[in-house]
């Protein structure tokens, strides 16, 4: 508008650049989405997946098999001789508690990807409306951040097939705890660690939040010395 009005004043090259390409963008919406997150995405996770067959030793059936098997195992010995169904059945509270966990831990890996599928569309749809508004000056990081907000999304499943490869791999069946109440502990962590399969995806492809997470990390070990001495103090 300001060259129209004024015949001395120039065109930049980006003002004309980025007009041009977004509206390539957004003709080729579907292919070029296709192309960069989603066929890129899904080399990467048979790739994931074909290394975690390969290195569990079992077939795509009976690895999630095994996965269930793992993340739902309560172990019926424990190293004193008392088992944790036997404390369960003792304690009504103890058993309502490991009904929930169980529960929780059948259905986490299929809350995950029901999650995923789920986000992929609310950021395909707001993609459509993200490339037109990246035109207005200072919305240019606006692209950048859905961007890798949509990639970070598609790389929940092969994070979770990671992490289904190291339950998978845990002796969890096979171990006697010296505590027969470790074992529902030791659930919880597994539990725990799939439901921070968003965090790890966002630790992946934005380094910013990494360092915001060893901050936050680093500063609550630098505080836990200074806590226990307190803690100690009022003792």
């Amino acid at each position: 508008m300001k060259a129209m009005a004024d015949p001395d004043e120039k065109i930049g090259r980006d003002a004309l650049l980025r007009p041009i390409l977004t509206l390539m963008a957004i003709t080729l919406y579907i292919p070029l989405v296709k192309l960069l997150l989603f066929d890129t995405v899904d080399i990467l996770s048979d790739i994931v997946k074909h290394g975690a067959y390969k290195v569990t030793g079992r077939s795509p059936g009976d690895f999630e098999k095994a996965f269930q098997t793992a993340i739902t195992h309560v172990q019926g010995t424990g190293a004193d001789g008392n088992g944790v169904y036997d404390v369960l059945q003792v304690n009504p509270f103890l058993e309502l508690f490991h009904i929930i966990i169980y529960f929780i831990a059948s259905v986490v890996g299929g809350y995950i990807l029901m999650r995923q599928l789920l986000m992929i569309f609310v950021y395909y749809v707001l993609g459509i409306f993200v490339l037109p508004f990246s035109l207005i000056v200072s919305n240019e990081r606006i692209l950048k951040s859905w961007f890798f907000g949509f990639l970070s999304i598609l790389l929940w499943e092969p994070i979770l097939t990671i992490l289904k490869v190291i339950i998978v791999l845990l002796p969890v069946g096979n171990t006697e705890f010296t505590n027969v109440l470790l074992s529902i502990a030791f659930q919880v962590i597994m539990i725990l660690m799939i439901l921070k399969v968003p965090q790890f995806a966002n630790l992946l492809v934005d380094p910013e939040s990494g360092n915001k997470f060893s901050n936050k990390a680093g500063s609550v070990l630098r505080g836990l010395p200074g806590k226990a001495f307190n803690a100690l103090k009022s003792k």
